[in-house]
């Protein structure tokens, strides 16, 4: 047996080094060589500057293998990406712009040329969902969801956001007593915006405080994992290819889709038999045309219930860690607010009210200043849906081309902001943003296809915060380090390193 087996394995091992088949080899070779290269000459060509691409990678790593956030830095700072600037990305050339007026034209102002976005769903199973759809389908749900984020749909929210609150406080005066000393705040923000949610977007009660380890908790900790082996290779594969992966991989976080399509199908089907609640499923489920016919499709509120919570949850949580963080290491900052929440709630009679948080400006410049220097994404992308030239220049970009915009380092230029890494919430008086360029300040994107759940990121990380502080003083710990909050560089979204952060939360007197 092992003979007639050796004996095949040597006739194929001959046959492969036949001319025939090296030759059929070379030619796949020199195929997929040519397609991967076949635009290293897209900018130059274009007189566009920017950096010189390598087989096999392009420039996607700037030199080879540097970090996420130090990408961002070398294509900005020394490859033209101030102005603008070309790269490309495996094998696919990008339009870099990091020229304030260029934004603006580019997501508000030509609008209409940059509609879209690259076709990259990363699961089949929510490919209605917003942030993907492109087109006709992405204007026309966009303008039904759009009201959802209302300042009435959000007040009417609130309450369920002072309760997830409220056990954030007994949570960290509980886990301070416990370790008598120091707090992850990021595992305490985390469980927050989670319970929270899960509350406003499915109307489930999640309860993450007391047990981490729910059926919801963990599928959600499986969503947000970052992606190794074949998970970030199926990535990686996507972004080269597009969703014609999708066909030919399977997606390794189809359970996880599928729970959470079980959740809002449940939750669906409970509604209709009368039970309400003032949540964002509700309000998707209560949108009706002229015909008084619900608008959105079952599959279509399942997929915009996922993106609420995808973008509710991790990234709202990372920005009241960084809050909190900048808070605690800027006293001086730290007590002005407490004395304008103390000033506010004595108005309010002790309750925070919807009204009064939106009387707590310097709450409000804080939580800015913070999407200043941690912003949620290093950077925003659009897709250009027609040729166009670039204003001023005589570059022009064909129909289809990558155009990436910073928000990270554009935060931190001090041609923008003067002497950057200091926080200094009074950038956002209103006489200092009036100074400043519109497109010099972009956490949540700009333009038409801004993040639509901007309005409710803000007013949950407002509730969070002023309810923790109305109780606690922020302060560093042991192992709180000193600012700049270090960084996990080579996470797509801006993550403290290590996923953690410590601070001591001291109960007020």
């Amino acid at each position: 047996m092992i003979g007639t087996l050796l004996g095949v394995l040597s006739a194929v091992l001959k046959w492969v080094f036949t001319p025939l088949p090296l030759a059929v080899l070379a030619c796949t070779m020199a195929t997929i060589y040519y397609l991967m290269t076949k635009d290293y000459r897209f900018w130059k060509a274009r007189g566009v500057p920017g950096p010189t691409p390598t087989f096999p990678y392009g420039n996607e790593f700037g030199p080879p293998l540097v970090d996420f956030i130090g990408f961002e830095e070398w294509i900005y700072n020394t490859q033209g990406g101030k102005k603008f600037c070309g790269y490309i990305e495996m094998a696919r050339p990008v339009l870099y712009v990091g020229d304030l007026d260029l934004i603006r034209a580019i997501t508000i102002k030509d609008f209409e040329s940059f509609t879209d976005r690259r076709d990259l769903a990363i699961s089949e199973d929510f490919m209605e969902m917003l942030q993907v759809l492109n087109g006709k389908e992405w204007k026309d749900t966009r303008s039904v969801m759009s009201p959802t984020f209302s300042s009435s749909k959000l007040r009417a929210m609130h309450q369920l956001c002072l309760d997830n609150a409220s056990n954030l406080n007994d949570y960290v005066k509980a886990e301070m007593k416990r370790t008598g000393g120091e707090i992850d705040i990021k595992d305490c923000f985390g469980r927050f915006t989670m319970d929270n949610i899960a509350s406003c977007a499915f109307g489930v009660n999640c309860n993450s405080f007391k047990d981490p380890n729910t059926e919801f908790a963990k599928n959600a900790a499986v969503l947000f994992e970052a992606p190794t082996g074949f998970a970030a290779v199926r990535l990686t594969l996507l972004v080269l290819l597009g969703n014609i992966v999708q066909k030919i991989l399977p997606d390794p976080l189809k359970s996880v889709n599928q729970f959470f399509a079980r959740v809002v199908n449940r939750t669906i089907n409970e509604r209709q038999t009368g039970d309400r609640r003032k949540d964002f499923l509700q309000l998707l489920l209560d949108t009706k045309d002229k015909d008084g016919k619900r608008i959105l499709t079952d599959s279509s509120i399942i997929a915009q219930s996922v993106l609420f919570f995808i973008v509710g949850y991790d990234t709202t949580a990372k920005l009241l860690t960084f809050a909190a963080y900048c808070l605690a290491t800027n006293p001086e900052v730290q007590d002005g607010i407490l004395s304008e929440i103390d000033e506010v709630l004595e108005r309010h009679k002790g309750q925070l009210t919807y009204e009064a948080l939106g009387e707590m400006h310097q709450l409000d410049r804080a939580i800015s200043e913070t999407l200043r220097l941690y912003p949620p994404a290093a950077r925003i992308e659009r897709l250009s849906s027609k040729e166009y030239t670039l204003p001023g220049t005589n570059v022009t970009i064909p129909k289809g081309t990558v155009v990436q915009m910073p928000i990270f380092t554009l935060h931190r230029d001090p041609d923008h902001y003067p002497d950057p890494m200091r926080f200094d919430p009074d950038r956002f008086l209103p006489e200092e943003k009036e100074k400043r360029h519109p497109c010099a300040y972009i956490p949540f994107g700009s333009g038409p296809r801004n993040c639509i759940a901007m309005r409710f990121a803000l007013f949950e990380a407002k509730v969070a915060l002023a309810a923790m502080l109305r109780e606690t003083r922020l302060e560093p710990g042991p192992n709180t380090p000193k600012p700049p909050m270090p960084l996990d560089k080579r996470a797509f979204l801006l993550t403290p390193e290590g996923n953690k952060a410590f601070l001591r939360a001291v109960p007020r007197k």
